[in-house]
């Protein structure tokens, strides 16, 4: 692997790296009704959006198959700014006026430039570039700032794992710009669309067109997770999610592999396991802060567990592979404060006895970790004592999912299905909740006979 690949990712993972995004676009939507329309329209709640914030958001047909995914963010009290990988523009406009008839907005593609700033360091390398001006505190938040009187617009949004932003700039700024950013006494490095591959695939962030398209359905992409409101009203494709959601998964959905060897499995190859098929091949690269092969799959339910060992054929070659969680990368910072967010939670139930505020800062903690269990287990109880049972079966199954021996998981499920009425999948939970105490229990008495006899 090349030196410099190595230097570009290690500057990102640890400092910090810039490249212009080319391949992603901003689309405005301005009309009293601007925030009403895309309501209708999105997987995601938008009328929650604050101003100044930001979600992650969807378009689905009636089959909840994916149409376009972007990000919206509020820049005004009636504009929305949409960032969208350019690939999708033209799908998503037309879907938005194939829908708008009367509705005050409008939606105008912006000949905008798009920089993006990755990195831990990035906030306080902009912060020396613009001096005494705010700068977005949480993902997806956006704001506007002024370089030399001009207007530039910021949103939060990692593109890496790690922490990031995202410059929304006339073109004509693009070099002064960049010269301030070098001007710094220790200023970012330029990443190559190479290492920005790398460091996409570690980050676990799948692309439109190449590891998801309009055949998938929304849930096998993992977007529902960030991407969908199961409380909002009707939109194009939300039965299909709400009974997914409430009555099993999807056969296959978006997971990790890591690869034993060097040679990276072909791209949309088939996985067979005994001759069965049991997943597809999407991105694949060789990671550099792993230093081993990672690839993008869609794997079947049955074998979605994470860290399970497989011998499979990928195009009559046999890979030995094994499944992991997405993302492969976590900056270890990302972790902490999930992990400070789910105290935080925990200490103002206690002191307030409040759910809204305990709920919102929980939703921030899986936001940032996707594998902390406690907080899943947290935000399900929660959710459970606001009736929003829906959801909280979702997140248990979710948890169960990340960690097949979670008891406790299985027995909020177990609760959650009885108050539902549905006796029978509460028995069947309560049934694994046991079954997996006692499998404990063994492990355990054998720990202590083994110890005994060394």
């Amino acid at each position: 692997m090349e030196q410099t690949l190595q230097t570009e990712v290690d500057q990102v993972r640890n400092h910090c790296g810039y490249f212009p995004l080319e391949d992603w676009c901003i689309i405005s939507a301005k009309g009293k009704e601007t925030f009403s329309f895309l309501q209708t329209q999105t997987t995601n709640d938008v009328l929650q959006i604050q101003l100044g914030q930001g979600q992650y958001n969807a378009i689905t047909d009636r089959q909840a198959r994916l149409i376009a995914n972007f990000s919206v963010h509020r820049v005004k009290e009636h504009e929305a700014l949409i960032l969208v990988e350019t690939s999708q523009k033209e799908l998503l406009l037309n879907h938005l006026e194939t829908y708008h008839f009367r509705e005050d907005v409008e939606f105008t593609a912006l000949d905008y430039r798009l920089l993006a700033l990755q990195g831990p360091k990035s906030p306080l390398i902009l912060e020396k570039v613009f001096e005494n001006q705010n700068l977005p505190e949480k993902p997806n938040d956006t704001t506007q700032l002024t370089l030399d009187g001009n207007r530039l617009d910021i949103i939060m949004k990692s593109l890496t794992g790690d922490e990031g932003h995202i410059l929304c700039f006339q073109n004509e700024l693009e070099d002064n710009l960049i010269q301030k950013l070098l001007k710094i006494s220790t200023p970012p490095v330029k990443v190559s669309e190479n290492a920005r591959e790398v460091l996409r695939i570690e980050a676990g962030i799948p692309i439109f067109g190449k590891d998801m398209d309009q055949k998938n359905i929304l849930p096998e992409t993992g977007l529902e997770h960030t991407s969908v409101s199961y409380n909002k009203g009707c939109y194009i494709g939300q039965e299909v999610i709400a009974r997914i959601k409430t009555y099993g998964a999807p056969n296959f959905a978006l997971m990790g592999l890591t690869v034993e060897g060097l040679d990276l499995p072909p791209f949309n190859g088939i996985l067979r396991l005994e001759k069965k098929k049991i997943g597809t091949i999407k991105s694949s690269v060789h990671s550099v802060t792993l230093n081993k092969v990672i690839s993008l799959a869609y794997i079947h339910k049955e074998h979605r567990s994470p860290d399970i060992d497989l011998e499979v054929t990928i195009e009559n070659k046999t890979f030995k592979v094994k499944t992991c969680l997405l993302p492969f990368y976590q900056s270890q910072t990302r972790k902490d404060h999930s992990k400070r967010l789910l105290t935080q939670a925990l200490q103002i139930y206690k002191e307030q006895d409040d759910l809204d505020r305990p709920i919102a800062i929980l939703r921030e903690s899986i936001e940032l970790d996707a594998k902390n269990a406690e907080a899943y287990e947290a935000l399900g109880v929660f959710l459970s004592k606001q009736d929003k049972l829906d959801e909280a079966i979702s997140l248990m199954k979710r948890l169960t999912e990340i960690n097949p021996k979670e008891i406790m998981a299985r027995t909020n499920l177990s609760v959650y299905y009885m108050k539902q009425g549905r006796i029978e999948d509460a028995e069947i939970e309560k049934g694994e909740a046991t079954a997996l105490q006692f499998e404990q229990l063994i492990e355990k008495n054998m720990a202590k006979k083994l110890k005994k006899k060394e």
